[in-house]
């Protein structure tokens, strides 16, 4: 009977294997890439049975190999809150580029060898297209030698350009910020019977979602006379005949564009080309100054160029409110998929509709479906001439910048 009972004891204590976490952040930062962390923080602490410490890797990738984790588990609530208003990568982000497990065979061993040392069994990675690949390496590794490893992606990109999401963490708060920022430029020129030719460079390397936000500043009485996308060809004297008929007739013109406009030959707008980051990715900025000379130069007008650069991506001003609760919940989302066995899988938010409002749900998909592999901006929400965005658009994005008080934009004051 005791042996009995003590082998029951030795099967019980078997089932509950206490496992560690390690979380880590990837690739730009957002808002609300910390509300994630709070999530999946929060969420741990419910699970002492199943979670024994809790570890955020100092500078994603880069901080695990040099062994540069931080033991998060003692932190108490009333200091993790802050994580939900603290902008960029509260425990450090990178862009670090881990090769094939041949190539990088030293590094997959060294990552393995500390997963070990602090019984790491639980591991999740906060980020975008490149930060996937990433976690699927690290777990097909993990597997490859036999390590018992449970992976899960944790999504995070402003560009909103990860496939199976009807959006990402991030583009919500840098949509409403573009919204607004928008509305305020136009609403300043607008102050002159005479204005100037303004052109916004707004983030998006391959894909026009955060520049089609822009759309979104016209419930306001902002408008913006053209938007151009990376998803189609920029043809620069087109664009220099359009901007002359819009100044002429009106005497003010405003221009929205992503970074990564291209002409017919795929060739970056007003961008060198020759400067690369460790991911191959041309680095973009400029073309807004580029297009303001230009138009300048040809046809004699006032202009000013304005690129919202990191303020879109990180402000701490007007975030979201769905964005924050959306993003707690894939950090919690992820934890609890972990613990439940689940692996090289990523959390993903698609929507759905309770009594006609908006409704994000989630669920999860496999890893090898999101890594390395862009969602672009569908063309049918772009008007016949591809120098503008569709009033579709505006069913899309408006559910995503307001809250509950419905303060996605700011209140203007009309004459009439």
């Amino acid at each position: 009977m005791k042996v009995t009972k003590h082998i029951d004891k030795i099967i019980d204590m078997e089932e509950k294997k206490i496992f560690n976490v390690l979380y880590g952040q990837s690739g730009g930062p957002t808002s609300v890439i910390n509300a994630s962390a709070y999530g999946l923080i929060k969420e741990a602490k419910k699970h002492p049975d199943k979670i024994g410490k809790i570890y955020a890797m100092h500078f994603g990738l880069e901080g695990l190999l040099k062994e540069d984790i931080i033991d998060v588990t003692s932190f108490k609530d009333s200091k993790l809150k802050d994580l939900l208003t603290t902008p960029g990568a509260a425990f450090g982000s990178n862009r670090y580029k881990l090769n094939d497990e041949i190539t990088d065979k030293d590094k997959f061993d060294k990552i393995i060898e500390i997963l070990r040392k602090y019984n790491i069994h639980y591991f999740f990675y906060n980020g975008g297209n490149d930060s996937m690949e990433t976690i699927l390496k690290v777990s097909r590794y993990a597997k490859k030698v036999n390590y018992e490893l449970y992976a899960i992606g944790i999504p995070k990109t402003i560009d909103n350009d990860l496939m199976e999401f009807d959006h990402t963490p991030g583009y919500p708060s840098a949509a409403k910020y573009i919204a607004n920022s928008v509305s305020s430029i136009y609403f300043d020129d607008a102050s002159y019977l005479k204005g100037r030719v303004n052109i916004v460079e707004i983030m998006g390397r391959d894909t026009g979602w955060l520049t089609a936000s822009s759309k979104l500043a016209e419930l306001n009485g902002a408008k913006v006379d053209l938007i151009y996308v990376p998803e189609v060809s920029f043809d620069t004297e087109t664009f220099l005949n359009k901007v002359k008929e819009i100044y002429e007739k009106k005497g003010h013109c405003l221009v929205c564009l992503s970074e990564g406009i291209r002409d017919k030959n795929d060739k970056l707008i007003g961008v060198n080309q020759e400067m690369k980051d460790v991911f191959g990715h041309t680095q973009l900025g400029g073309v807004s100054v580029y297009l303001s000379t230009l138009v300048h130069q040809k046809l004699g007008f006032k202009t000013r160029y304005i690129e919202l650069s990191l303020l879109q991506r990180a402000n701490s001003l007007i975030p979201s409110e769905v964005d924050i609760k959306e993003a707690i919940k894939v950090g919690s989302f992820a934890l609890k998929s972990a613990i439940y066995g689940k692996t090289q899988k990523v959390v993903t938010i698609n929507r759905t509709y309770k009594n006609d409002s908006y409704k994000a749900k989630y669920s999860l998909t496999s890893i090898s479906k999101v890594a390395n592999k862009v969602r672009y901006l569908p063309l049918n929400y772009l008007n016949e001439t591809q120098d503008h965005i569709k009033d579709s658009f505006i069913q899309y994005g408006l559910p995503l910048i307001e809250g509950k008080k419905k303060k996605g934009l700011f209140k203007t004051f009309k004459l009439n």
